[in-house]
Parts: C-alpha cells; sequence; structure tokens
C-alpha cells in the first residue's frame, strides 16, 4: 500500500525551520521605556525648532518611475507603483529591509525569529519564486529555486538609496518570474561634495552595528562607499546573526549625454538557528498538531553573495539614447547541523507521544530530546550573469510624445548543490528581443503603454509575453483611471527540472495572465491622495509535487504541470497632509489566493485575507518621528491544516538632529509586547528596539 506524502522535498532540503514559543530573553520591557522616552525628547524639543523646512506635496520634486526602463512621473504611471526613498528609510530608522517592505500594500512575509534568520516574502499572494528581485539592474533570483533565499531580511537598509515596488507582471520587460511584480533596490551612490558619517546602534537581543559611508563627487567622477557590519542575538540561547555588507559605486557622468556608473556589493551573512520537531498532522489525521523547538549549539546557515554592475547611458542625439547593464551576482550557501546529542527535554503534548516511534509517553511527562543532526554539510551554489542593451528613441508628436524601446538581453544561470542532499549541477542561457513604448497624449493626460518581447530559452523553448496599459487623468478633477493587462511565466528552477531523484526534464513554465485596474484621486489641493486597485491573476500549469512511501519504506516522487491557480484582490492606499509638517499615511489590502487540483480549492499558505497599516509622522528639518500600527489576518500553516491567530503589532520612530554633526534616532517594533505569530511555531521577539547616534563630517 502507497501512502501520498504532501510535501516537497525541496523545501525539506532547504533547511528552512519553524519555531515555538520559549520564554523571551530579559530586558525587552526596558526598550518601551528607553523608545518613549526618545519620542518624548522629539516632542519637547520640536517647539525650539525653526519652521524652515516644507515637505509638503507642492515642494516635493516630480517622482519618477525607473525600473519600467522607460521613465515615467509616477502619477502617470498605468500601474500601481510605490517607491521608497533613502530620506524616508532614514527618518524612520529601519534595521531591517523586511519591516519596510511589510508596511507596504500587496506585500507578506513570514520571518522566523530573530534578525537575518529565515525569511519567506509573498507579494500579491504569491511567493518569492514568482516575483523578481533587482539590484542596481541585475536579476538575482537564485536558479536552483527561482527564489531570493534570505536576501530581503539581510541586505542592510543602510545600503539602500532606493526601493521601487512595480506591481502586476513585468515579463515584457524583465522576462520569466515576474508574474506578481519587480522590486527593483539601487544601492547608494554619489552625493553633490563630500559627504561622510558614522553610526552606531545597540538594541535587543544584544543588537550591536557599526557602519560608515564616504559619498561625494569630484568634478565629473562620483564616489559612494558603504560599510555595515551586525553582531546580534537571536530569539533562543545559542542563536546569533552576523552580517559584513561592504558596498561600492564609481561613476562618471558628463551632464546628461554620457553616464558610466559600476557597483559592487558584498554580502557574509552567519546565523545559528534552534533546532524544531513538529508533526504532519495534515498527513496523520489522528496525531493532533504539536510543534516545539529547542537550542542547538550548532546549527548554522551561511552566505556569502556578491553583486556587481556596469551600468552605461549615452545620449546619442536630441531624441535617441542607448543604454546597458552588464550584470553578475554569485551567492555560495551552506548549511550544518552537528549532533549534539541531548538538547533537553520537553513536556509530552498528548498521550501516545514519541518523537522515535519507539518509546512513547503519556500527556505531561517528560521527554528528552535529542539532535537530529548528522553533521554532513551541505553546499548551494547560484550564479547569474546578464546584458540588457536598450535603445530608445523619443520622438515629439503634434498632440503629445513618444518613447519607444528596443531591447535585447542575454541572461545565463547556473547552479550547483553538493554534499548531504546529493549532487546537481545545471546551467541555463536564454536570449530575448523586446518592444516597449510608453505614448503620451493630451498634455499627458492619457498614458498608453505596450510591451512585447520573445524568449528563446535552452531549456524549456521559446516564450512570447506582452502588456498593455492605459492611464488617463482628469486634470480638473485631479483624477487618473489606469489599466493593464499582461502575460507572464514562471521558469521551472533547476532542482524541479534536473534533481537526480525527484526531477523532471519535461517540466514546463506555468502560465500566467493579470489584469489590473486602478484609481488615483487627489483632494484638498493635493494634500489628500488616494488610490485603488484590484487585481486578477490566473495560473495555468503550476508545477506541482507527487510522490508516495512504498511497501518497502523508500520513497518517491517527481514535479509535474497539474494544477490551476488564483490569486486575487484589493489594494487601498492613502496619505493625507494635515499641515507641512504632520502626516497620515495608510493602507488595506485584501487577498484571496488559492491553487487548484481536481476541481478542489485550496488556499494558498502563510497568506492572509487581510492586512492593512497606519501611520502618523511629523517631520521637518531636525526632528522626526512617528508610529505604524500593522494588522494582519490569520494565515494557514506552511503545512495547510492549522491558521495562525491574528496579530496587530504598533512600532515608533524618533529621530532628533542634536546639531551639524549628530543626530540620535531609535525604533521600536512591537511597542505593547502583543502576542506576534508569523507561522504557528516560530518565536518572535516580543518587545524589539533600536537607537543609535551617527555622527556626520
Amino acid at each position: 500500500m502507497s501512502v501520498l506524502i504532501a510535501y516537497d522535498p525541496a523545501q525539506l532540503r532547504s533547511g528552512y525551520p519553524s519555531i515555538v514559543h520559549p520564554s523571551l530573553k530579559p530586558g525587552m520591557l526596558l526598550w518601551r521605556n528607553a523608545g518613549l522616552s526618545l519620542i518624548s525628547l522629539c516632542f519637547a524639543t520640536q517647539i525650539a525648532a525653526a519652521f524652515d523646512s516644507d515637505p509638503s506635496p507642492e515642494s516635493l520634486p516630480e517622482i519618477m518611475v525607473t525600473s519600467t526602463k522607460i521613465d515615467v512621473p509616477v502619477q502617470y504611471s498605468t500601474q500601481s507603483v510605490t517607491i521608497i526613498t533613502e530620506e524616508q528609510i532614514k527618518e524612520r530608522s529601519f534595521s531591517d529591509t523586511t519591516e519596510i517592505l511589510r508596511q507596504l500594500g500587496g506585500v507578506q512575509f513570514k520571518k522566523a525569529g530573530g534578525p537575518g534568520q529565515f525569511n519567506y516574502p509573498k507579494a500579491r499572494g504569491l511567493p518569492s519564486a514568482y516575483f523578481l528581485v533587482v539590484v542596481d539592474g541585475v536579476k538575482i533570483n537564485e536558479g536552483l529555486s527561482s527564489g531570493v533565499g534570505n536576501f530581503i531580511g539581510q541586505i542592510d537598509p543602510k545600503l539602500i538609496e532606493r526601493i521601487e515596488i512595480l506591481r502586476g507582471p513585468e515579463a515584457d520587460l524583465y522576462g520569466a518570474d515576474s508574474v506578481a511584480g519587480v522590486i527593483a533596490i539601487t544601492t547608494k551612490g554619489p552625493l553633490p561634495g563630500t559627504q561622510s558619517e558614522l553610526g552606531a546602534e545597540y538594541g535587543s537581543l544584544n543588537w550591536k552595528q557599526g557602519y560608515g559611508s564616504l559619498r561625494g563627487t569630484q568634478g565629473d567622477f562620483g564616489y559612494s562607499l558603504n560599510l555595515a557590519y551586525t553582531d546580534s542575538d537571536g530569539v533562543h540561547d545559542n542563536e546569533f546573526y552576523r552580517n559584513f555588507s561592504p558596498q561600492l559605486k564609481l561613476g562618471y557622468h558628463l551632464g546628461d549625454r554620457l553616464s558610466v556608473e559600476g557597483t559592487l556589493l558584498y554580502m557574509d551573512t552567519n546565523f545559528n538557528y534552534a533546532e524544531l520537531r513538529e508533526s504532519y498532522a495534515q498527513d496523520s489525521p489522528a496525531t493532533p498538531w504539536w510543534a516545539f523547538q529547542l537550542p542547538d549549539p550548532n546549527q548554522y546557515n551561511q552566505a556569502q553573495q556578491t553583486i556587481g554592475a556596469l551600468n552605461f547611458k549615452q545620449r546619442l542625439t536630441d531624441n535617441l539614447r542607448q543604454k546597458a547593464v552588464i550584470g553578475w551576482t554569485r551567492k555560495k550557501n551552506s548549511n550544518k547541523d552537528a549532533n549534539d546529542g541531548l538538547l533537553g527535554y520537553i513536556t509530552a503534548p498528548t498521550d501516545d507521544f514519541t518523537l522515535d516511534y519507539t518509546n512513547y509517553y503519556h500527556r505531561g511527562d517528560s521527554v528528552p530530546v535529542y539532535d537530529t543532526g548528522d553533521g554532513k554539510p551541505s553546499f548551494f551554489e547560484n550564479e547569474n550573469f546578464q546584458f540588457d542593451y536598450n535603445l530608445l528613441l523619443d520622438s515629439k508628436l503634434a498632440a503629445g510624445k513618444n518613447t519607444a524601446l528596443f531591447g535585447y538581453e542575454y541572461y545565463r544561470q547556473k547552479g550547483s548543490k553538493w554534499g548531504e542532499y546529493g549532487d546537481l549541477d545545471a546551467e541555463n542561457y536564454s536570449n530575448a528581443l523586446y518592444l516597449n513604448d510608453v505614448l503620451t497624449l493630451f498634455n499627458d493626460a492619457l498614458v498608453l503603454r505596450a510591451g512585447l518581447r520573445y524568449n528563446q530559452d535552452d531549456q524549456y523553448g521559446n516564450h512570447t509575453t506582452g502588456k498593455i496599459g492605459a492611464a488617463y487623468t482628469f486634470k480638473d478633477v485631479n483624477t487618473t483611471l489606469y489599466a493593464n493587462y499582461g502575460t507572464s511565466f514562471k521558469a521551472p528552477s533547476f532542482f524541479q527540472l534536473f534533481d537526480p531523484l525527484y526531477g523532471n526534464p519535461d517540466v514546463q513554465p506555468e502560465e500566467g495572465r493579470t489584469i489590473e485596474a486602478g484609481l488615483r484621486q487627489t483632494f484638498l489641493d493635493k494634500r489628500l491622495n488616494v488610490e485603488l486597485t484590484y487585481w486578477h491573476t490566473q495560473l495555468d500549469d503550476i508545477i506541482t509535487f507527487i510522490g508516495q512511501v512504498n511497501p518497502d519504506g523508500t520513497y518517491e516522487g517527481t514535479y509535474i504541470n497539474r494544477d490551476q491557480g488564483q490569486s486575487q484582490g484589493v489594494e487601498l492606499v492613502g496619505n493625507y497632509w494635515l499641515d507641512e509638517h504632520w502626516s497620515l499615511n495608510g493602507n488595506y489590502t485584501y487577498t484571496d489566493s488559492w491553487s487548484e487540483k481536481d476541481g478542489e480549492q485550496f488556499r494558498t499558505v502563510q497568506v492572509a485575507y487581510n492586512t492593512a497599516n497606519l501611520g502618523l509622522t511629523y517631520q521637518q528639518d531636525r526632528y522626526s518621528l512617528g508610529g505604524n500600527v500593522y494588522y494582519t489576518d490569520p494565515r494557514l500553516r506552511w503545512n495547510g491544516d492549522k491558521d495562525t491567530d491574528s496579530y496587530t503589532s504598533v512600532s515608533v520612530f524618533g529621530r532628533a538632529k542634536l546639531n551639524k554633526e549628530f543626530t540620535l534616532y531609535g525604533r521600536i517594533e512591537n511597542l505593547f509586547d502583543q502576542e506576534v505569530t508569523e507561522e504557528i511555531g516560530y518565536q518572535q521577539p516580543g518587545i524589539y528596539g533600536v537607537a543609535g547616534v551617527e555622527w556626520k563630517f
């Protein structure tokens, strides 16, 4: 008799843990008082500050969307876009890029415990394999898994100049794996003159960070050197996180005629995590769900990642431009769990409880827990190389203007794994030709966009994708209506194609179709801005794993194209300037995401139906402070059999410029120490705070 197994061996082999609830480390409550003191300091001293800054909407420069490859003012975009700037990151004192993105509509996360640990992002109800992460123009999604691993939780916010989130498919510009959109990160670049700073932070879980920056311009040459080092404990004993990240950017700019910019980012990360045990209750209905975790002295994950890019831009004539990106990234990841013997004891949660199917215990008995590690390391290496060339033609028309983009991309991915989980060596390359056109008419009131891309891939053949979009602005009432339709595809990963035990070289890409429609509206002299977006994504031929345990105890399985899926929802975003210093911002997202097998629908795991943020910010030249309230609905745990609890978390921040040289700042997450459940079994830090000092010279 064969027994169907519902889990994916790729997920188990990744070493991703789930964590339960031990007691918090002492001293957390000190951060609540420290944070309130910092906020009070900002309130008390703001009266003396000169009202010489005006961050109101009327004073802000026009913000351009650049990751669409044809620059468009954000208010005229034909799709939903969010842009986060270096100044916004700094004024809110973020220490984790995850928390930046969590406060935006359509993005959800599951974090495993403390800083830098395992990180599972979702966008519009779809996992990270369905959206691209681009750093300085370089696609960093991995060939082995299609996702980005723990990158978002480990790239330091102090290295980031700008984040653009393009929601919806971008396959006409970027190719595979952009079904849910693109997260484009720009690292810090040169500044006018010479600007340098040093900083230090201390926080909960013994968080310690030092960072420095040197940025400037000499004539036509610009430079930017940034460095951050982090050393932190985790939620459990023996857990830690260390991150060493230098970043360099050099540029030559000859007005708007020629620009050459090279960038290099290196991230060396290492963390240790606790031993996890949990039941597969979905697969064994008679066994109640349980999970627990004990500290493990020697269970680590290490990664070294390098991202390099050379960006070239040139204006050939008044209406003809060219630009190119040569990009490369390599990431080597290793995991190891040594056998440390007896880790401790837990209380049996049920009668007939067993961990080894040899010894059974009654509910309430003390159960010894032994390390499951065998000391055998596993290694994974991913490497991407890309060359992306664009030729842009600008044309003036009687009723407006047109920009046409002609593009060519060569893209190669390599992936290898060896060690405990077997060997795999794979390589894939593709060539693509693509066209994109943006037409603006009637004094920019009407914006039309169309794109088409032809991909020729070494493994899965040819693929054609396209996108059309339109936006119309009724300028007398400040109303913009926009809509898009786009096709996309998710390429099979190397593991799904070539794994010696489970791979299937006949697996084909998943097909996606997305419609999006929205409304932008401004009121009260542009002090109140609202955007409402509806999206619907249909997925066909979803790659799924089928497997079984044979009567002799052996396990077999493979990947096939079988399931269908759907993600749809609504995003509501708003911002209101009460005056030149105070602003309210908020967003609400409803997400309904599921897959279908044999006519039966299964809700997507780790995705909440409802999430929301509400923030209040005060900012001026010398001071900024504020807070944010985040809410999330229950989510299914990874096995799809049990819901987490909903939770509400409050964060506060403050930043006070004491003089021209010194600035104090701080941030507290989960101010009221609420029970936060990212996933059943995952322990979160509780109230968590970081305070820092910055010296500019």
